[in-house]
């Protein structure tokens, strides 16, 4: 009887030492959370908990298939959302870059139960306004949700954005490379830009919350603050495009008109009929003395950081070209090798895939 309670507590202890173990092999094996996951806050504060191994990614609304875009991620994307935005415009460079893999990928609704058949291994989006959408979206579908933030320009809050991203997806180096890449152009630009202009400027056309306008400009134009350009108009409190009336554009009078490639024909067609109906907006400077430029998509899904920093070169060389050596086409290529390393597009075969002209001349 002793012999057989001594082998009954040995039994017992194998069997605890043997549980132990395995559950030691689990945890090691990244069978915890604590090992499995990282932890990233996003554009609305929020802490997340992603995957140490994030084998899928399924983006949502504006912008969030871009920034995946500027990281090594975009065969992590198993499918896009539905057509009925412009997420597969051609005027987004990131998607006319990635045309060949992102037009073949399967088309996914945004619903909860058509993400839960897709099981990606993280949500990352821009559609979400609180925090509380952004839960109820992951706990509908048990899926980390990550937001960003589609409309923040170059800057501090932009810079944590693409640390944070690169945080989640394991590319803090790539994150460092792009923030560093565009700071130090963007500072080529405003170390010698040190005088401010004795000439105005007014930028419009953007694509932002309906149709492309000549009188929908922007008096936050980055392009015109970094070339210490005077902006033609105010700006607004949101920091975005908004509607302008004629005799503000004409009472103000810009020495140089910049329209966005997504609206230039029709934006020229509209110009001209205001000259022809003798608004006065033929006697504006930059119409009479034909200083009317065209510039890369800005807003068109969210802002597009990589075409905006290549308008950013482009107007410094229109209104302060004397201050520099560099050659503008060349520096366009620089930046769409900054934001999509590897790539095999250039410049010149991204404006004629896009609408417009892109950074050129334009004629009334």
């Amino acid at each position: 009887m002793e012999k057989n309670k001594i082998f009954a507590i040995v039994a017992i202890a194998v069997v605890i030492v043997a549980a132990v173990g395995v559950a030691y092999i689990l945890t090691t094996n990244n069978g915890g959370n604590e090992v499995a996951e990282t932890t990233v806050t996003d554009a609305l504060g929020r802490t997340v908990n992603v995957p140490n191994q994030i084998d899928s990614i399924y983006s949502i609304g504006a912008c969030s298939l871009r920034l995946v875009s500027y990281f090594d991620a975009v065969d992590k994307v198993q499918a896009i959302e539905t057509a009925g935005t412009f997420n597969t415009r051609d005027d987004q460079t990131y998607y006319l870059v990635n045309k060949a893999k992102f037009s073949a990928l399967p088309q996914v609704a945004t619903t909860p139960e058509a993400i839960l058949d897709l099981n990606p291994s993280v949500i990352i989006t821009s559609t979400a306004e609180d925090a509380a959408t952004a839960d109820t979206l992951q706990a509908q579908t048990n899926v980390p949700v990550y937001v960003i933030n589609a409309d923040l320009e170059f800057g501090q809050a932009f810079y944590d954005q693409i640390t944070s991203l690169g945080n989640l997806f394991g590319e803090q180096t790539r994150a460092t490379e792009l923030n560093e890449g565009i700071a130090q152009m963007i500072n080529n630009i405003t170390s010698k830009s040190t005088t401010v202009s004795t000439q105005s400027a007014y930028a419009c056309g953007m694509f932002y919350y309906g149709g492309a306008s000549y009188l929908k400009g922007s008096g936050n134009y980055l392009p015109f603050d970094y070339s210490n350009v005077p902006n033609a108009i105010e700006p607004a409190a949101n920091g975005q495009p908004y509607v302008i009336t004629l005799e503000t554009l004409i009472a103000n009078d810009p020495d140089y008109i910049f329209i966005d490639s997504i609206g230039l024909s029709g934006c020229i067609d509209s110009i001209n009929e205001d000259i022809n109906a003798n608004t006065g907006l033929g006697n504006v400077a930059a119409v009479k003395n034909n200083n009317i430029y065209s510039t890369m998509v800005y807003k068109c899904y969210g802002t597009n950081w990589d075409n905006q920093l290549v308008n950013v070169y482009y107007v410094a060389s229109v209104m302060n070209g004397n201050l520099y050596s560099w050659n503008f086409e060349d520096k366009a290529n620089e930046i769409i090798d900054l934001f999509f390393p590897g790539n095999t597009v250039t410049y010149s075969d991204i404006v004629t895939g896009q609408t417009g002209n892109g950074c050129a001349k334009a004629t009334l």
